[in-house]
């Protein structure tokens, strides 16, 4: 007796377009029986082609949406096909035959347009259902908003995949088996004519989610739809099987992280392997995994650092404040009267007590005075040739070499992990973005710090900025959450600081809901850099100590949890 699947079949192959529908949303191939109405291969077999499917595949919320309504339409159309492990829900970017010598090209070429436009993450809206009526049988799925972002990324493939494409594939271009060695005309004829009929304005990204009788479906397409947002998890290129199933994966696309994790690269090798450092990793990997319920969407990856004591050395004095302390003896013949005014007379005296308990606008005069009146870039060139020849007292290496190496390689690790991130410190802003790049990999229009008053003018018809002796902004306590709203724009999701300083900057960033993460560099190393907390001149460090346990913040021990301390070759 002829199997239902097969008078299924023999009631729709009339039908042309119905045959290239199932082709062109992957239809499972055991949907129907090939041996009595599959077209046999076309002589001249071209055995150097590829049939491929550059695909997206999205996350969980999606893949239980589709099987849900894939389960409701296998009850009403038991002959239907199945989503599982070999039919997996996916949205095809393009089809097309490609040389098979080529296919590591094509999919460099691929990786490069996914590099630029990197879709894992993307969020996308589900708006509704359609079918596709062919003699009382429906073919659903459900319908994606086709967003410019996304029609810009297929053409964006189709471009760089068009060098490599050749026309008239035949069976041998597709994953067949002997059971089932042919590959029907209609599927043949829907990848031929993939360009122009599913793509540019006629592209209608969906997800098949099966088939069934047309008035099931039609009540299904007529009652109310909840739209839904889901993600992009994974893309990748498939070899295409009959039907247009996307049979075997070939290649998926890796970011920089996947491949340090594939190639078993430690990317925090400074680390030693404990609490600390499994926290780290858990977190990213939270944040990161696209179907994970905690996964957090690129644009919302943000990550606050304070600088001084968090990465780099800030013992026995702040860098800037010794910046400063050496700027001032250079002007002092020129200010007699410093000799007896504070904060200046604890600066010459070399009194560094004094010199920090003047506190925060004690700091801001001797600041103001060696770097006032003068433009950025005349103040950035000062800032430039001091650090070139200026020299930690203790260490005897220039103060750019005192950054930490496991903190530049967390900073690396972030951003191969689609972060970015931001320098938000309670020192000067411009003393600390002409090197920031350099040092640190960040660049200077993610400095967020202290300020003086700037003001434009005019030096004769050559418009200029010139700093004023007038504080504008202190980054620090509870100005660097104001510093982070103002400059950012963008509630962190992790914060790392070393001091009450950075009290604030925590709590504001771990109160926001969803994945957060707070870490705090405890100074515990006498040996190799310095031991201090509480009570210290700088870095001082007891409140955020104290809560930490309570509030779920990390705390690294430099002695314990660190293998090096400075960055390595300086």
């Amino acid at each position: 007796m002829r199997r239902r699947s097969d008078r299924f079949l023999l009631q729709v192959i009339a039908p042309r377009k119905f045959w290239l529908v199932l082709c062109a949303i992957a239809v499972s191939s055991n949907l129907i029986s090939t041996h009595d109405a599959c077209s046999q291969s076309a002589p001249g077999v071209d055995e150097s082609l590829t049939a491929i499917d550059v695909l997206l595949l999205p996350d969980r919320t999606m893949v239980q949406a589709a099987k849900r309504d894939n389960a409701r339409l296998r009850k009403n159309y038991p002959e239907g096909f199945a989503l599982d492990a070999t039919h997996r829900p996916h949205i095809t970017l393009l089809q097309r035959y490609v040389l098979t010598k080529n296919l590591s090209k094509v999919y460099s070429a691929i990786e490069g347009v996914l590099n630029r436009r990197r879709p894992v993450g993307w969020e996308l809206t589900a708006t509704g259902y359609y079918y596709l009526d062919f003699n009382d049988t429906a073919l659903a799925g459900i319908v994606i908003e086709p967003t410019p972002e996304l029609r810009q990324l297929q053409q964006e493939v189709i471009n760089a995949v068009t060098p490599f494409t050749r026309p008239n594939g035949t069976a041998a271009a597709y994953v067949t088996t002997p059971a089932a060695p042919s590959v029907n005309q209609p599927t043949l004829h829907y990848v031929e004519t993939f360009i122009p009929l599913r793509s540019g304005e006629n592209f209608n990204p969906h997800v098949t989610i099966g088939v069934g009788h047309v008035p099931f479906v039609a009540r299904m397409k007529s009652a109310p739809f909840s739209k839904f947002t889901f993600k992009i998890s994974r893309a990748a290129v498939f070899h295409l099987g009959d039907f247009g199933t996307a049979a075997k994966e070939l290649w998926a696309w890796q970011s920089a992280a996947d491949i340090s994790r594939a190639i078993g690269q430690d990317p925090l090798p400074s680390w030693k392997r404990g609490p600390a450092k499994a926290a780290i990793e858990r977190f990213v990997r939270e944040a990161t995994t696209a179907d994970s319920p905690t996964y957090v969407p690129i644009q919302e990856r943000i990550a606050v650092f304070d600088n001084d004591g968090t990465l780099w050395c800030e013992m026995p004095i702040y860098t800037q404040v010794a910046f400063a302390i050496d700027r001032v003896r250079q002007l002092a013949p020129d200010h007699p009267e410093w000799k007896v005014e504070r904060p200046f007379k604890a600066v010459l005296e070399n009194d560094k007590a004094a010199i920090i308990a003047s506190g925060e606008h004690g700091l801001a005069r001797i600041v103001m005075a060696g770097h006032a009146g003068m433009t950025p870039s005349d103040f950035e060139m000062i800032v430039r040739d001091w650090l070139a020849t200026a020299r930690h007292p203790r260490f005897g290496r220039a103060y750019t070499a005192l950054a930490y190496q496991p903190m530049l390689e967390l900073l690396e690790y972030l951003r191969q992990n689609e972060f970015k991130t931001f320098i938000v410190s309670g020192g000067g802003i411009e003393f600390i973005r002409p090197w920031t790049e350099r040092v640190y990999g960040v660049p200077r229009y993610q400095v967020v710090g202290s300020s003086i008053k700037t003001e434009y003018k005019l030096r004769g018809d050559t418009p200029t900025l010139l700093r004023l002796p007038v504080v504008e902004f202190i980054d620090d306590g509870a100005g660097k959450p104001v510093g982070i709203n103002k400059f950012v724009g963008r509630r962190p999701i992790a914060a790392f600081g070393n001091s009450d300083g950075d009290y604030e900057m925590l709590r504001w960033t771990t109160a926001g809901s969803g994945l957060r993460f707070g870490m705090i560099v405890h100074h515990t190393d006498a040996l190799r850099e310095y031991a201090y907390d509480y009570p210290s001149l700088v870095g001082q460090l007891q409140r955020a100590l104290e809560e930490a346990p309570a509030r779920g913040w990390t705390v690294v021990s430099m002695k314990d949890d660190w293998k090096t301390i400075f960055a390595r070759g300086k």
